[in-house]
């Protein structure tokens, strides 16, 4: 059901277009970059509490960064009021969480981890836009989907601030997720390039099949990386971003006051 929501803007986003074909069509190309705010809603399954009833995730953290986010975008405008856009963009994007868990396979002593997992994916969007063109403002919203490339787990053991030893590892087109990631967004376009835009992932962040280890051997340390105490690991964020029209850079017109995003 998920997934129809994705197929269903990218066909309408087809046909839409066809449509309106006939009207006067703007095409252009941009640059963008930004800033994610991304937050999650982590839970342990219902076997793992009950097996480990003092187990728990005592907090998800947001998670911000900066690098690296990179997209380029081409725009498709109907006239002054009517368009829509698709590319493709790569980012990072991740959760933070707080958790108790055994220190061994059965065992009721418990041990606190800040643990960060973050992923890299190359996504591409198709998204409507409604608004004023000519004045840079217009509303967004679309679905995308993300092909995952690298999968980095951090975690800190004893503690849930970020002290102390790590341990860390990465993959590249692991299973630690599906291959694919849905997302369906929106925002809003402001003058001088500004944007804002909230995204929710349909499905969860991590495949709650992947082990790791042997979890099921009593007394056996307790393997922090199998990913099947996981009931659900929903990921949302909040990204500010900036958009340059790449003609104003190929035609060098580009000056400190001169308007940066889609003009």
């Amino acid at each position: 059901m998920k997934n129809k929501i994705i197929i269903t803007v990218f066909i309408s986003a087809f046909f839409t277009s066809d449509c309106i074909f006939a009207q006067k069509l703007k095409i252009y190309d941009v640059t963008t970059w930004e800033m994610i705010f991304s937050s999650s809603n982590v839970q342990f399954t219902d076997a793992f509490t009950s097996r480990y009833k003092k187990a728990e995730v005592t907090n998800t953290n947001v998670r911000y960064t900066i690098f690296f986010h990179l997209g380029e975008y081409w725009n498709f405008d109907f006239g002054n009021h009517v368009g829509f856009y698709t590319g493709i963009g790569v980012r990072n994007v991740g959760l933070i969480s707080d958790e108790r868990l055994p220190d061994l396979v059965g065992s009721d002593q418990l041990i606190d981890y800040k643990i960060i997992r973050r992923l890299y994916t190359a996504g591409v969007p198709v998204a409507f836009k409604l608004g004023s063109f000519s004045d840079n403002i217009y509303f967004y919203a679309g679905g995308e989907y993300e092909l995952v490339l690298n999968y980095k787990e951090k975690y800190w053991t004893g503690t849930q601030s970020r002290t102390g030893s790590t341990t860390k590892y990465n993959k590249w087109f692991g299973n630690q997720t599906a291959p694919l990631l849905p997302s369906v967004f929106a925002g809003v376009q402001l003058p001088g390039g500004v944007n804002i835009k909230f995204k929710y992932y349909l499905n969860d962040f991590l495949n709650n099949n992947f082990t790791k280890g042997d979890n099921t051997f009593v007394g056996q340390p307790y393997n922090i990386s199998d990913l099947t105490r996981y009931k659900k690991s929903q990921v949302f964020y909040i990204s500010l971003s900036w958009q340059i029209n790449n003609k104003v850079i190929r035609d060098k017109k580009w000056n400190p006051d001169s308007q940066l995003a889609l003009n």
